[in-house]
């Protein structure tokens, strides 16, 4: 699905002038990362003379009604965690105006500035900012517009698990088949009742920093219900894939802002590794696009194939 082109000079123009009706343009760029949307920075001049510098979101246009629920729902979660004093930017034009102007489903938000951080001068320190704020997210209360919106991955896991044999993802991947019988295996005793707000793709490259400290958790197009171990365990995947040592430092922060320990974390740990599955190679993409570090397919490949052969001793270790 390619991504949305740039907003023309005049859609600049009447998103500034939603926001100031006297308000001037004074210079666009696009906005690196966004791999499901386009974003562009907007930095205008309000009436009064107030340097104002917003980001524009466009989103895929896909012939699903959900679609165009997106950026009301990433709108209202917004707004949720930041009234949690969750870091976030925060919506600057409501999502009809600016889905109207861009002729596409599309969101302004704050321009926050910070850029991602791959290499802290204090790792343990940067894991514990994250797991902190990973405990605020989910402790956020759901606005009561995105109580009925689908819960992340339960449905995908219903299916994966209720099937006799390894589905089509699993089978196709040489460990594959070992995964899915582990993580069925566990299956039975996984508690998947949580209705929390999640982020579904809590890593690195979706958060902001300045002078090492945490400004923002960003990229929130798709609003999503589920249980909070599903982002613990995809981020310990992501910073795994990474190289990342942060696991222990990570969960204990959580779970001390959090208040409660992370459950049935290895069947999540497991599931995160699953979603690549089973074409893992091009998953170094997003990485690369972030500046974490240079990964080629087979380093993917490698450190995914790694974690999965960690996550099955583990499983057989304490079976």
């Amino acid at each position: 699905m390619p991504i949305p082109p740039a907003p023309t000079p005049d859609q600049f123009d009447q998103i500034a002038k939603a926001i100031d009706p006297k308000a001037k343009v004074i210079s666009t760029s696009k906005l690196l990362g966004g791999l499901g949307c386009h974003m562009d920075v907007l930095d205008m001049l309000l009436a009064d003379g107030t340097p104002l510098k917003v980001v524009t979101r466009q989103y895929w246009v896909k012939n699903d009604p959900e679609n165009y629920q997106r950026p009301s729902g990433e709108s209202a979660i917004l707004k949720a965690l930041a009234a949690n004093d969750v870091p976030v930017p925060l919506p600057i034009l409501r999502e009809n105006v600016a889905s109207k102007i861009f002729g596409r489903p599309g969101l302004v938000i704050s321009y926050i500035d910070g850029t991602p951080s791959f290499a802290p001068l204090d790792l343990q320190y940067w894991a514990r900012q994250l797991g902190s704020a990973l405990a605020k997210i989910h402790s956020a209360a759901v606005p009561d517009e995105l109580k009925s919106i689908p819960r992340s991955h339960i449905n995908s896991l219903n299916k994966w698990m209720s099937s006799d044999e390894p589905t089509e993802r699993f089978a196709k991947h040489e460990l594959g088949p070992d995964l899915w019988k582990a993580m069925k295996s566990l299956w039975p005793n996984v508690d998947t009742s949580a209705h929390q707000i999640i982020h579904s793709d809590f890593g690195p490259g979706n958060t902001l920093w300045k002078d090492e400290m945490l400004l923002a958790v960003v990229d929130w197009e798709w609003p999503s219900l589920g249980v909070p171990s599903d982002d613990v365990g995809y981020f310990l995947a992501d910073a795994a894939y990474a190289g990342l040592n942060v696991e222990e430092t990570f969960i204990n922060a959580y779970e001390k802002a959090a208040g409660k320990p992370v459950q049935d974390l290895l069947f999540w740990k497991m599931m995160a590794a699953a979603i690549p599955l089973p074409n893992v190679g091009p998953g170094a993409r997003g990485y690369n696009g972030q500046g974490m570090r240079m990964l080629t397919v087979y380093d993917f490949r490698r450190a995914h194939s790694n974690y999965v052969k960690n996550l099955l001793t583990e499983f057989h270790e304490n079976v």
